[in-house]
């Protein structure tokens, strides 16, 4: 018997303070006789309550040290080891990650480890239960603990690893929190070690047996793939490619670079052992649709060896200027020559919903404007029943201006010294977020409910000198991309596989299809916007059709250590993950506390039992 905790046996040590209690001289007490045998009997009682004999008689003494004495072995967490061949239950991890589509002998690496987690499912015994985590981008739980190997058997045969690189080290924790060290539980962890390093991992829990599937070593590998506009030039762009060399050999790799089918290189590149190489394509033209790079080579691992990207340039974006005279306004409108601006000088409220809904972005100028329930607007000193703030004054000079940094309307933009001849005093809703705000009142606010959208201003921009400041071309910028989003510069996209996508739909938008690479549609509502699309298991192109208008966005690999696939814990194969693993003699520990536990309450039984009697 050994104890986990033989500190708490320290607890022994009342036992001398109970017999110490229990052999105290009771205190003398005045008692008044008329005989002398009363006075005998006295005596006679004190003279037995002080000899130490009489402490082998007292009943309720030995109860105490007995009940001590338990609870102290108790608290020590005794345990008895001994050796056992039954085995506990079996928890099977299958790493699902996109190096598991590396060639091996026989098909992929997957299909070798599909075949060990049915060798194991045949080699358990009668009654071990087997339990199935997914090792995948997100750990997930196939099943509960199973006694049908059938059933285990076809959850495996319909996994399959995806294009995205696999949390592994989640996936082992949250394993780990079935397995029950006392019933000598184990996890086979079945994984060919790329992607990350779980040694330590596995040394520090040794109820984990990592069996690695091996098999494909030959791999040249796209690790980047990015578009970038030129910052003096908006017509001309660089295409970078990065492309690593993961054999230990010199190599030749013929790269095929295309936008929408038309060539742009195509040409066959060396790299030497290990070497990795960072190419930039100067590229000028219109910039529209899909960007493919493709590395025509025949290795083991084929996931990697293609690269795509949405190429999103600047869009016409229709905008609305309500305002009855600002030429601070419409100079800044006419720098964006992808702004096609309205202007009106009145609201008409019969016209003014269909108005709106025309246009991508409103601009409202010291006006109010009739309710309007969708829609991006940008509103100068203007206000609407739809949008909870009320204008109650006027606050003259504005004092002690400050700003929140971290909103991406306030990017790049120093407003110390900002000078405003009057501001509006706001009474404004909780849901309005303060950008801009003084002592006395807010000056900038944003607001988000459904399908509207706004920032609104405060302050007239003809009282103030924030139209003469370097920061007014800026923050304009930043309000009108936060308005209307993925339309006012050149843009890619793209997400890593795995990774979820933002999809920004139009305000009226309530349902919308995706599809993704060799799949069928699939429906979505728009409950959201934007909407978080997390179905990106493959690399590929993926389309989304709203409002009969489709567009899309790409998902790559791009993962340097998934595409590692002669990482070092593969090469580092283990003894026990290459003989098949039969029953052996386990060490087995099994805790006594309950026990003693049990006892102490029969204990306390029979000390209430023998209590009554007397």
């Amino acid at each position: 018997m050994q104890f986990l905790t033989p500190g708490m046996l320290a607890v022994l040590g009342l036992i001398p303070i109970l017999i110490l209690i229990h052999t105290l001289k009771p205190k003398p007490r005045q008692v008044d006789v008329t005989t002398l045998f009363l006075w005998q009997e006295v005596l006679r009682e004190r003279s037995s309550q002080l000899t130490f004999a009489r402490l082998k008689k007292n009943l309720p003494l030995l109860f105490q040290i007995v009940m001590v004495l338990i609870a102290a072995l108790a608290l020590a967490k005794p345990i008895w080891r001994h050796d056992t061949s039954k085995r506990g239950n079996m928890i099977l991890v299958l790493d699902t990650s996109a190096s598991m589509k590396a060639k091996s002998v026989s098909g992929t690496r997957f299909d070798v480890a599909g075949e060990k987690a049915v060798e194991l499912i045949d080699q358990r015994d009668a009654d071990q239960k087997i339990l199935i985590v997914e090792a995948g981008n997100k750990p997930v739980v196939k099943s509960e603990f199973l006694d049908n190997s059938n059933q285990a058997k076809n959850i495996i045969k319909n996994l399959s690893p995806s294009d995205a690189s696999a949390e592994l080290e989640d996936a082992i924790y949250l394993a780990l929190s079935f397995v029950d060290p006392t019933n000598a539980d184990t996890l086979y962890l079945i994984t060919d070690g790329a992607g990350g390093d779980f040694s330590a991992l596995v040394e520090n829990h040794p109820n984990i047996k990592p069996i690695i599937v091996a098999g494909g070593s030959h791999n040249v590998g796209i690790t980047k793939f990015e578009f970038r506009q030129e910052l003096d030039h908006r017509d001309r762009y660089e295409i970078m490619l990065e492309i690593k060399n993961f054999n230990p050999t010199l190599i030749e790799c013929p790269i095929l670079l295309s936008i929408d089918n038309v060539t742009i290189f195509d040409n066959a590149i060396t790299f030497d052992a290990f070497e990795k190489k960072l190419l930039i394509f100067p590229y000028s033209g219109l910039i529209t649709g899909i960007a493919k790079a493709i590395l025509e080579i025949d290795d083991d691992f084929a996931v990697d060896n293609h690269a795509f990207l949405s190429l999103n340039a600047s869009k016409d974006i229709w905008v609305l200027l309500v305002s009855k005279g600002n030429q601070f306004l419409k100079k800044l409108l006419e720098v964006y020559p992808n702004f096609k601006v309205n202007s009106v000088k009145e609201i008409i409220p019969s016209s003014w919903i269909e108005q709106t809904q025309r246009h991508d972005i409103v601009i409202v100028d010291r006006m109010d404007f009739p309710e309007t329930a969708k829609g991006n607007f940008l509103l100068i000193d203007a206000y609407s029943p739809s949008i909870p703030i009320l204008k109650t004054g006027q606050v003259r000079f504005p004092k002690n201006l400050d700003w929140n940094r971290k909103s991406p309307l306030m990017s790049n933009i120093n407003l110390d010294g900002l000078i405003i001849e009057q501001g509006s005093r706001l009474q404004v809703g909780k849901r309005l977020q303060p950008v801009v705000e003084s002592t006395q009142t807010g000056l900038v606010y944003t607001y988000e409910e459904g399908g509207l959208r706004a920032v609104l201003l405060g302050f007239d921009l003809t009282k103030s000198d924030l139209p003469l400041r370097v920061a007014f071309p800026v923050m304009m910028s930043n309000i009108f991309n936060w308005l209307n989003p993925q339309k006012l510069e050149f843009s890619t996209l793209q997400t890593r596989a795995g990774e979820p996508f933002d999809v920004y739909l139009d305000p009226e938008t309530t349902v919308f299809y995706t599809r993704a690479p060799q799949e069928k549609w699939e429906k979505h509502l728009a409950t959201m916007n934007p909407f978080r699309y997390t179905h990106t298991r493959k690399v590929g192109v993926y389309t989304i059709s709203e409002n009969d208008k489709q567009r899309y966005f790409t998902v790559n690999l791009t993962n340097e250590s998934e595409s590692d696939i002669n990482a070092a814990s593969v090469l580092q194969v283990s003894e026990t993950s290459k003989e098949p693993l039969v029953a052996e003699k386990i060490s087995v520990q099994q805790p006594l506390w309950t026990f003693f536990l049990l006892f102490g309450c029969g204990l306390m039984v029979v000390e209430w039992y023998i209590w009554i009697s007397l």
